[in-house]
């Protein structure tokens, strides 16, 4: 996923600057105090909670593609408009490997950014190993300009820690399904409505599965097994993904198993693709190569790209499951700030601004990517969505789902190897794998690597 905010900034309130770095720095000591007890980070020198003067130089670091970084260049210079005394420098690493890297290396070197992106999966992580700073005392000092209110609830808990906010949002991101309206139309099947289940999926798309012999032309219902989308599938079936204090895994659930298996056979019939049964590179839902296809709020922009007019197509809410509900998982992107910085009070000014809902307009709302990470701005996102009169029509179904179906839930601070293990074991799903033993090594291995 490309994962992936907001109100007025700073030069929106009413407080002075100086009245600003008075409360700000004595917030900021109070944040990186909180952090890590006022020691530097772990093969450092550097004294962390530096308030700085408020001016100068900041780094700002980002995970984008080079188009998100000519609106963040936009973002620096309507900055700068009203902050003319910090300068931004802005580096943009698109190679997400590459980028985690970095990040990763300048943590144990003391050179993080001053303002840095984070997904909402890494932020449990970082905390644990001090690479943030709580932002909570600065959010309570600038209540008018922040209004963490408008921030979606559920990205709340995930850039949270121990009713710590430790970021503020960029965007905020679920899934939804993609429908070919045109082979529905043809095929003489109605569009599904809000209340289908994830059993109405497989059977709709059973209908439009085509073979030639042994050779499968077409497939009815494209999935995905994103471990964070999957949480939410398991969860409205009855299943959990981990404990409620996060400290272990405990996917291996007998709901879980059910619908894994549930979704092998369905590969197995041919209705959805199994790993790598569609051609390498090519989108499948573009292609005509599934009526339906689970995909993110991120990529309509693309999917309107690529079919252009060879089908009419729109987006649908997700199915529910055997408990009723849908309990959507989302996922997003944030900014954090680092106890290393030596000018926090200029990063803050800077993240309060990027989180602003000035910002988020230039940032998510004009370029209709992903969903923003403020709800009144969502409201933007889905006006502007609609007037384009472009597809799909029903786009607003994705912040419908943030509002009425995400689950508030947060990652466990060994996502990173819980992904990793994730990946390698589901890939065997629909080539031979028996979901129970996926999901008992997913458990065991991920407990393992929690321990250590």
């Amino acid at each position: 996923m490309t994962t992936q905010s907001f109100v007025k900034g700073f030069s929106g309130s009413a407080v002075t600057r100086r009245g600003f770095l008075a409360a700000a720095g004595g917030a900021l000591a109070l944040a990186a105090a909180g952090c890590s007890g006022g020691k530097s980070l772990p093969g450092t020198d550097t004294p962390s909670g530096a308030a700085g003067s408020g001016s100068g130089t900041i780094q700002f670091w980002t995970d984008h593609s080079d188009d998100e970084v000519l609106n963040f260049k936009k973002v620096i210079a309507n900055f700068n408009k009203v902050n003319a005394d910090i300068k931004v420098n802005l580096l943009n690493i698109a190679d997400a490997a590459k980028y985690y890297t970095k990040v990763n290396t300048a943590s144990v070197g003391g050179n993080l950014a001053d303002v840095f992106y984070a997904r909402t999966f890494d932020i449990a992580s970082w905390v644990d190993k001090q690479r943030i700073i709580p932002l909570t005392p600065l959010v309570d000092q600038d209540k008018a300009a922040v209004d963490s209110r408008d921030f979606w609830p559920a990205q709340v808990q995930q850039m949270s820690v121990r009713d710590s906010l430790y970021a503020l949002p960029y965007d905020f991101s679920n899934l939804a399904v993609y429908i070919n309206k045109s082979m529905f139309s043809d095929a003489g099947v109605p569009i599904p409505t809000d209340d289908w289940t994830w059993d109405d999926f497989f059977e709709v798309g059973g209908h439009f599965v085509q073979k030639e012999g042994k050779k499968q032309k077409r497939w009815g219902a494209g999935m995905v097994t994103y471990d964070w989308f999957m949480m939410g599938v398991f969860k409205s079936n009855g299943g959990e993904t981990f404990s409620e204090d996060l400290s272990q895994c405990v996917v291996n659930q007998p709901a879980n198993v059910d619908f894994l298996r549930k979704l092998s056979d369905q590969m197995a019939k041919g209705v959805t693709p199994a790993p790598n049964a569609t051609p390498a590179g090519v989108d499948p839902f573009a292609a005509g190569l599934v009526a339906m296809q689970v995909n993110g709020s991120w990529a309509t922009a693309q999917t309107r790209s690529a079919v252009g007019n060879k089908f009419d197509w729109d987006v649908i809410r997700l199915p529910k499951g055997t408990t009723g509900k849908r309990e959507v998982s989302a996922a997003g992107g944030s900014w954090v700030i680092p106890p290393t910085s030596k000018n926090q009070v200029a990063a803050w000014t800077f993240v309060k601004y990027l989180a602003s809902r000035e910002s988020q307009q230039v940032l998510i709302v004009d370029p209709l990517r992903s969903i923003p990470g403020r709800q009144s701005s969502a409201a933007d996102w889905s006006a502007k969505a609609k007037s384009s009169k472009e597809p799909p029509k029903s786009i607003e179904v994705f912040p419908q789902q943030m509002k009425e179906d995400a689950v508030a839930w947060a990652f466990p601070k060994f996502w990173t190897e819980f992904d990793t293990i994730w990946a390698n074991r589901i890939a065997t799903l629909g080539a031979g794998g028996d979901p129970a033993k996926i999901l008992a090594q997913i458990q065991d291995d991920t407990n393992k690597a929690a321990q250590r």
